[in-house]
């Protein structure tokens, strides 16, 4: 097995050794053995002379490169990462991943880094046996470009649209609720272990004249629940909030995310705001859109099949708070 047959990553390692080893005398035979018993493959001595003598050097290929001028899509990228990316590295190289429960999302990401990676047509987007979607790469150009935090930090403050909307569409949440007054909530926020990235995020919407706080959402060590079950958290938590309606309501029109169960919820509680406020006339509105349902993990609301007419939702917000009081 060599030449284009191996992967690009672990081509480009293999040629750096072989240049090392021919500058300190190692012959070609010698190389190709110590090559063998690292790799477990087989490269020619005609492979080692071309990459020697700098023929053919994996470098200069054309291919599995990303395009840095790509701005746009690379700080969508970098926001991806940020929320539910990871990295891979091993000795067949350096890979890029995403793993979300939204196909849309994860054939999102696949477009997005196909037109980085100077693809004709998106990468492929696979299924795990629990239902999780994802894509995954390889390239170790994009891999170390991304791992360079400076390089995170210049898209958010470059492109913060595109960051931003990335990172809401992997990390963050819209919730609408009604208060114990009977009044209606609407939240939008954002939750990560990453402090100094989400204080930055928050400077970043101020310049959208959209305000949002920072708060520890719960300590490393804690007992937390989450989608999976019960786990104990290995990092200190934080949570970015935007609560005031008009900021909820310029995030809506900026931001707008790419996940549709996530635009459709926003929208909604954008559309409510505008239009009622947050009195009890908005929460007879949010429930006229949304049903109450218990037992359903961390989610209380969800969007109806069929939105009630006015006195029926009225009706239906009256029961509501009575249970409530009664509890």
């Amino acid at each position: 097995m060599g030449g284009r047959k191996l992967p690009h990553d672990l081509r480009i390692i293999m040629c750096e050794e072989v240049r090392a080893l021919h500058s300190k005398g190692v012959s070609y035979r010698k190389i190709q053995k110590i090559l063998r018993e690292k790799y477990g493959v087989e490269v020619s001595r005609s492979n080692i002379s071309y990459w020697v003598r700098g023929i053919h050097i994996p470098e200069r290929e054309p291919y599995n490169r990303p395009d840095l001028s790509r701005e746009r899509d690379l700080a969508w990228i970098a926001g991806m990462y940020v929320g539910d990316g990871s990295v891979k590295v091993n000795k067949k190289g350096r890979f890029l991943s995403l793993k979300v429960k939204d196909r849309e999302l994860a054939k999102e990401a696949a477009r997005r880094l196909a037109v980085v990676m100077g693809r004709s047509k998106p990468y492929a987007v696979g299924r795990f046996s629990d239902g999780m979607y994802y894509v995954e790469i390889q390239s170790r150009e994009l891999v170390d470009h991304l791992l360079e935090r400076s390089n995170i930090l210049s898209y958010l403050d470059k492109r913060p649209r595109e960051f931003i909307q990335a990172f809401f569409d992997c990390d963050g949440f819209a919730s609408g609720s009604i208060r114990s007054s009977g009044d209606f909530l609407g939240v939008v926020g954002l939750v990560n272990t990453d402090q100094e990235l989400l204080m930055a995020v928050a400077e970043k919407l101020d310049n959208f004249d959209i305000e949002a706080n920072l708060y520890e959402l719960h300590p490393s060590g804690r007992v937390v629940i989450t989608s999976k079950g019960k786990t104990v958290a290995r990092k200190d938590c934080f949570f970015l909030m935007i609560r005031m309606p008009e900021s909820i309501v310029k995030f809506q029109k900026i931001i707008n995310p790419s996940v549709r169960r996530k635009r459709e919820k926003l929208r909604d509680i954008a559309d409510i705001l505008t239009e009622f406020g947050s009195g009890w006339e908005a929460a007879v509105e949010w429930i006229r859109r949304y049903e109450y349902k218990r037992g359903m993990g961390r989610q209380r609301w969800f969007r109806r099949k069929r939105f009630l007419n006015w006195d029926e939702a009225l009706e239906e917000y009256e029961r509501f708070l009575a249970r409530r009081s009664s509890n």
